[in-house]
């Protein structure tokens, strides 16, 4: 585990064993996300991995299997007392520890007081953006907990519209929590180029949330969930449970070609969001394009890779890729036509033909 934990200027010497414990965490849960947290400027650094790290608190939440949906609305009501009504943590860490489960996921809900010695010593201002866009994740995240289940204990969503829902709960409000963070660091930011961020916001969250749920599809299948909506698949004449057959393998694709449109518009509007940054903040955009990058190449790759619909195949880009496309982010970040230009390369780089995937 790396020990460089970066320094914060708004922790005390006391204070500091509970930012690295908030730092290790974060390696932990996402050392894909983290890369991009490190880039930012000091205060918004911390900032931002308080507010992931909330956000995953309530993800994991949503993720465990094995809790009852009235199990899973105590540990949502609990968490949301801390949160916005400033109850004592352990009202929330105590019902958590309860429950089955390990791993660095479960150490930080079990520390949730840890975070929020970090989080509680920033202004007013900087908890009323989280605390709200935390809060909106969270009951959405408890609504959609309230899905019925079909006979053979499958939760599967509607339609796009219900994708795209669920997408602006668990992706877009961190969008809109990312951008309202962005807008209090950079004293600047002029009308124009803030209403562009704000008016892109969902889609930097939501596109890349659309690719994680093309290519997480048989881990949340194993745990009782299809977010490949019912209407797309009943559209190819296929049942929840026929959806990974292998002798059905092309009209899955099929199924889920939708999904890689909307994922595409998506993107294409997170490129926008980067670009509305003013080009002088080069480590804020560095942190938008990292995921966008990674998340276009991802996309290219899962495109008719049967590798979606098998258990244990995982679909995601090399090391060595990502490597590359961290250099190229970095090469490319100051000039707004050179990154416009390298993101359609990255299109014309895909591994098959995409169709109207990218318009």
């Amino acid at each position: 585990m790396s020990t460089n934990v970066p320094d914060s200027p708004q922790l005390s010497l006391d204070d500091h064993p509970d930012w690295q414990f908030c730092w290790e965490r974060l390696l932990e849960v996402s050392r894909t996300f983290s890369r991009p947290i490190e880039l930012l400027p000091d205060t918004l650094r911390v900032a931002t991995t308080c507010g992931y790290l909330l956000c995953r608190i309530a993800d994991t939440v949503e993720d465990h299997g094995d809790l009852s949906t009235e199990r899973r609305d105590e540990l949502y009501k609990a968490f949301l007392r801390v949160l916005e009504q400033g109850a004592d943590p352990a009202n929330f860490t105590n019902r958590f520890a309860e429950i089955p489960g390990d791993g660095p996921e479960f150490q930080l809900a079990e520390n949730l007081d840890r975070v929020l010695s970090v989080f509680e010593q920033f202004p007013d201002d900087i908890l009323a953006i989280c605390t709200r866009w935390v809060g909106e994740m969270t009951r959405g995240m408890r609504l959609y907990g309230h899905r019925p289940t079909d006979a053979d204990g499958l939760t599967v969503l509607d339609n796009l519209a219900d994708l795209e829902r669920y997408c602006y709960y668990v992706a877009g409000t961190v969008g809109h929590l990312l951008t309202e963070l962005f807008d209090h660091h950079i004293e600047e930011l002029d009308e124009e180029r803030a209403l562009e961020m704000r008016a892109r916001a969902e889609s930097f969250g939501v596109g890349l949330q659309m690719v994680n749920v093309l290519k997480d599809q048989t881990d949340d299948f194993a745990r009782g969930w299809s977010f490949i909506p019912r209407s797309l698949m009943a559209r190819q004449g296929l049942e929840p449970s026929e959806l990974h057959d292998p002798d059905h393998r092309e009209r899955a694709h099929e199924v889920v070609r939708p999904i890689f449109e909307g994922a595409a518009d998506h993107l294409d509007g997170a490129l926008d969001y980067t670009l509305a940054i003013p080009p002088k903040h080069r480590q804020i955009q560095l942190f938008c394009l990292l995921p966008l990058w990674m998340a276009v190449r991802t996309l290219v790759h899962a495109e008719g890779h049967d590798a979606m619909f098998i258990p244990d195949e995982p679909v995601k880009i090399d090391r060595n890729e990502v490597e590359s496309l961290i250099a190229d982010a970095l090469e490319h970040v100051e000039d707004d036509e050179a990154l416009r230009e390298r993101y359609e390369t990255l299109w014309d780089g895909r591994r098959g033909e995409l169709g109207t995937l990218h318009r």
